[in-house]
């Protein structure tokens, strides 16, 4: 899910700091997601890649750690053009978010 040992050592424990940042790695991941879902309905190589590589920095800062390998594939596949893969990677991707969201209610 997300390695919260690692987001308390970048916050230095502030619990302020920590809500707020998983706040916005939620809020920006959501965006994300929906932008990427209409980048892999319109098989938009560019858009995928872009949206992918943004998913994948935000997990990586979270320690995001399923999500950060599924956007690095569907990144992957948008820069070959594999447009074959985008949707299952993203219904995984999706899914893999959505698992995340169950743990953090509200945020």
């Amino acid at each position: 899910m997300i390695n919260l040992d690692t987001l308390q050592q970048i916050t230095a424990d502030d619990p302020v700091l920590l809500h707020e940042l998983l706040a916005t790695f939620f809020r920006s991941t959501r965006e994300d997601i929906l932008n990427l879902k209409a980048a892999v309905n319109n098989q938009q190589n560019s858009q995928v890649v872009s949206f992918a590589h943004r998913i994948k920095g935000g997990a990586v800062i979270v320690g995001a750690d399923q999500l950060v390998l599924l956007a690095s594939d569907l990144e992957h596949s948008g820069q070959q053009a594999q447009t074959d893969r985008y949707e299952p990677l993203f219904l995984e991707l999706q899914d893999a978010f959505r698992q995340i969201e169950y743990h953090y209610p509200g945020l």
